[in-house]
C-alpha cells in the first residue's frame, strides 16, 4: 500500500512539473486572454500610424513594396483589413497635414502613435518571460522603449522587402512549373514568420532569450498563425461577427483577428520562456526558484536542488587555556 502511495506520489509530482502543465499554470498567471485583448486595442489604435510609418519605410527602399504589402495584408487578414488599409494610405495621400511624413512635428506624432503597441507588446513579454523590466525609469525608460520600437518597425520593413523581393525570385525561377507556386509560397511565409517571431522573443524582452529556444518558439508561432489564418478566414466568412454592427462590421472583423493574431503571438512566447527556462535550469544558469519550470527528468530522478540552509548563530570554536603564569599552578 504504502509502495502504491508513494508511486502515485511521484506519478503526481512528474505530472505537475510537465510541460503542459507549467504551460497552462503561466497561463492562468499572466492572464493572457486580458493581455491579448489590451493588446488588440491598442494595435487598433496604432494600426494607421503604424501602416504610414511601416509604408514609408518600404517605399523609401523600395518602392514596389507598398502595394504588395496591402495586398500581403489582405492574405493574412482579410479583404477587410486590406480595405482599411487602403483608406488609411488613401487619407494619408489627400491629406498631407493628417497622415503623411511631410511634416517634422507630424513625424513626431506618427513616431509615438506606431510604437505605442510595440511598447505594450514589450510589457506584456516582460511579464510571460517573468522579467521586472525596471532597469531604467522614468523618461529614459521611455525614450529608450520608443527608440527601440522603431527599430523593431524598421526591422519589420526591412522584412516587408525581402519578402517582395523573395516572391518575385520564386515566381521567376519556378515560373516553368507553376503546380510549385502555391507550396514555395508557404514555406517562404513560414519561414519569413518563423524569422520575425524569432526575433521579437529574442530582443523585445529585458532579458535575453537564446536563439535555439527563440527561433523554436518562432516556428511554432508561425506554423500556428498561418494555420488560424485559414480557420479564422473561415470563422469570419460563415459566422459574420460583424453582419450585427453595419458599417462598423469591417471595424469588428479586423478586431476579431487582431485578438487572434495576439493570442497566437502570446501563447507562442509562453511556449518559448518556459522551454527556455527549463533549459538554463537543466545548465545551472537560473536559479531553481522557478518551480512551475522544473524538467520532468529532474523531478523524476530526484535532483531537484534543495535549498541552503544557513545557521542562525556562529558557532564559536572554544579557545585554548591561557599559559599559567610563572609560579601559578594549572588545574
Amino acid at each position: 500500500m504504502s509502495d502504491t502511495r508513494a508511486k502515485f506520489k511521484r506519478q503526481f509530482e512528474r505530472l505537475q512539473h510537465s510541460l503542459p502543465v507549467a504551460l497552462a499554470r503561466r497561463f492562468v498567471e499572466i492572464d493572457l486572454l486580458t493581455q491579448a485583448a489590451s493588446l488588440s486595442f491598442f494595435a487598433l489604435l496604432s494600426l494607421a500610424p503604424l501602416l504610414v510609418l511601416l509604408l514609408w519605410l518600404a517605399a523609401s527602399l523600395y518602392p514596389e513594396a507598398q502595394e504588395q504589402l496591402v495586398d500581403q495584408l489582405g492574405a493574412i487578414a482579410g479583404s477587410s483589413a486590406q480595405e482599411v488599409a487602403r483608406t488609411v494610405l488613401r487619407n494619408a495621400r489627400n491629406q498631407p497635414d493628417i497622415g503623411s511624413l511631410a511634416g517634422i512635428w507630424s513625424t513626431l506624432l506618427l513616431f509615438i502613435g506606431a510604437t505605442t503597441v510595440f511598447a505594450r507588446l514589450q510589457g506584456t513579454l516582460n511579464l510571460i518571460f517573468h522579467t521586472s523590466g525596471q532597469s531604467l525609469g522614468g523618461i529614459v525608460a521611455f525614450l529608450r522603449k520608443r527608440v527601440f520600437s522603431f527599430g523593431v518597425v524598421f526591422a519589420l520593413g526591412f522584412l516587408v522587402i525581402v519578402s517582395t523581393i523573395l516572391s518575385g525570385v520564386i515566381e521567376w525561377i519556378f515560373a516553368g512549373v507553376p503546380s510549385l507556386l502555391p507550396l514555395m509560397s508557404i514555406v517562404i511565409s513560414l519561414a519569413i514568420y518563423a524569422f520575425a517571431f524569432a526575433l521579437l522573443y529574442h530582443y523585445l524582452p529585458d532579458r535575453r532569450v537564446r536563439w535555439q529556444q527563440a527561433f523554436l518558439g518562432g516556428l511554432i508561432t508561425a506554423a500556428l498563425f498561418m494555420l488560424g489564418r485559414w480557420a479564422i478566414g473561415v470563422y469570419i466568412a460563415r459566422a459574420a461577427p460583424g453582419s450585427a454592427y453595419g458599417s462598423m462590421g469591417t471595424l469588428v472583423i479586423l478586431l476579431v483577428w487582431m485578438y487572434y493574431a495576439a493570442m497566437v503571438f502570446f501563447v507562442g512566447a509562453l511556449i518559448t520562456a518556459v522551454i527556455d527556462e527549463r533549459a538554463q535550469i537543466r545548465c545551472g544558469e537560473m536559479p531553481p526558484e522557478h518551480e512551475d519550470c522544473w524538467p520532468e527528468d529532474a523531478v523524476r530522478s530526484g535532483a531537484r536542488p534543495e535549498p541552503q540552509v544557513y545557521p542562525t548563530t556562529l558557532a564559536v570554536e572554544p579557545r585554548p587555556p591561557a599559559p599559567a603564569a610563572p609560579g601559578e599552578r594549572t588545574p
